[in-house]
C-alpha cells in the first residue's frame, strides 16, 4: 500500500486491551492506523518481499516503513471509538519516551561504573520503588526494571506508553535519586551524552522538550 519514511508517520505504544501487561506498537498515517507485523533489521529485500506478498497476493493494506538500518511492515487495523479515544489519551511522542529511557540507562550504568555492583543493585531497587509508586505501566515487579535497562529504546518497537505526567515524574525522581547516590550533579553531562544515539532530529526534539518542561530543566 505505502512505502513510508519515519518522518511521515507517528508511532506510539498502547496497552493491549486483551492483555493489560502487553504493549502494542501502533503507527498512524493520515488518519489510518497500523499495527506492527514484522521487523527486518537492515534487510530491505526481505522486507519488500514480505510486504509485496501481503499487498499483492493477499490483498492486505500494509505499510513498509523505511528507517536507517531498519525496515518494518505494518498491517492496517480498525479501532473502535472507545479504543481510539484511549489511544489519543496515551499519545506521547515516541522520541520523548526514548530520550527518557536513555537517560535512565545512562545514569544506571554510571552508578555501576563509578560506585560498583552493590550500589547499582541498590539503585535498581530504589528506581523500582519510585516507578511502582508512580504506577508506571510495564513496571509491576523488580525484574521489569532489568528489562527497561536492557531495552534498546532506539530500535525497539515495544517501548512503554508513558504519558507526559509519567515522564515528568521519571525525570524528577531519577535526578533526585542520582543526586543522592553521587552527592552532586556530575552524572548529568554523561547522561546527556547518551542522547547521541538518537537521530539528530529526534535528539533536537527531545532537547527542546527538556528545556520547556519543569523537570526537564533539571537536566539542562
Amino acid at each position: 500500500m505505502f512505502i513510508l519514511k519515519r518522518k511521515d508517520v507517528e508511532i506510539i505504544s498502547v496497552q493491549n486491551p486483551q492483555r493489560k501487561e502487553q504493549q502494542i506498537a501502533i503507527l498512524q498515517y493520515q488518519g489510518q492506523t497500523f499495527r506492527l507485523l514484522n521487523i527486518f533489521g537492515d534487510n530491505r529485500e526481505e522486507a519488500l518481499e514480505f510486504w509485496r506478498d501481503l499487498t499483492d497476493n493477499k490483498g492486505k493494506a500494509c505499510v513498509l516503513l523505511e528507517e536507517p538500518k531498519r525496515f518494518s511492515v505494518w498491517g492496517k487495523v480498525k479501532i473502535d471509538q472507545y479504543q481510539a479515544s484511549n489511544i489519543i489519551d496515551q499519545i506521547v511522542e515516541r522520541e520523548l519516551v526514548q530520550g527518557c529511557l536513555l537517560l535512565l540507562q545512562a545514569v544506571y550504568f554510571e552508578v555501576e561504573d563509578f560506585l560498583g555492583n552493590r550500589q547499582a543493585g541498590s539503585f535498581k531497587q530504589d528506581m523500582y520503588k519510585l516507578m511502582a509508586q508512580g504506577k508506571f505501566s510495564q513496571v509491576s515487579n523488580p525484574k521489569d526494571i532489568e528489562q527497561l535497562l536492557e531495552l534498546d529504546p532506539i530500535s525497539s518497537m515495544q517501548i512503554p506508553s508513558w504519558d507526559d505526567n509519567r515522564l515528568q515524574t521519571l525525570l524528577g525522581d531519577l535526578f533526585k535519586l542520582a543526586q543522592d547516590y553521587f552527592g552532586n550533579n556530575s552524572f548529568v553531562d554523561n547522561a546527556l551524552d547518551a542522547l547521541e544515539d538518537m537521530p539528530e532530529s529526534d535528539r533536537q526534539k527531545f532537547g527542546d522538550w527538556l528545556k520547556s518542561t519543569p523537570k526537564g530543566k533539571l537536566w539542562r
